[in-house]
């Protein structure tokens, strides 16, 4: 985590709040904690590559509303 905390750092010219979580042996997932925004990353000599991250997960969520139970679907 160091090694793309510092390489952020010195890129923002800021001192980030992020997570990482190893997504596979190249793809990792950072996240910034001060926005929220969250990326699918590659180190690869020394540079960041970013990755799209357009997988939408569509799901089905009950909601219960003065009227009776709904079921919406979100994605």
């Amino acid at each position: 985590m160091n090694n793309v905390k510092k390489l952020l750092d010195d890129y923002l010219r800021k001192d980030t709040k992020l997570t990482e979580k190893q997504i596979d042996a190249d793809h990792k997932q950072v996240c910034d904690l001060d926005t929220g925004d969250c990326y699918t990353i590659r180190l690869k000599d020394g540079l960041i590559e970013r990755f799209d991250n357009t997988v939408q997960k569509n799901r089905m969520l009950k909601v219960e509303t003065p009227t009776g139970t709904k079921t919406l679907l979100n994605g």
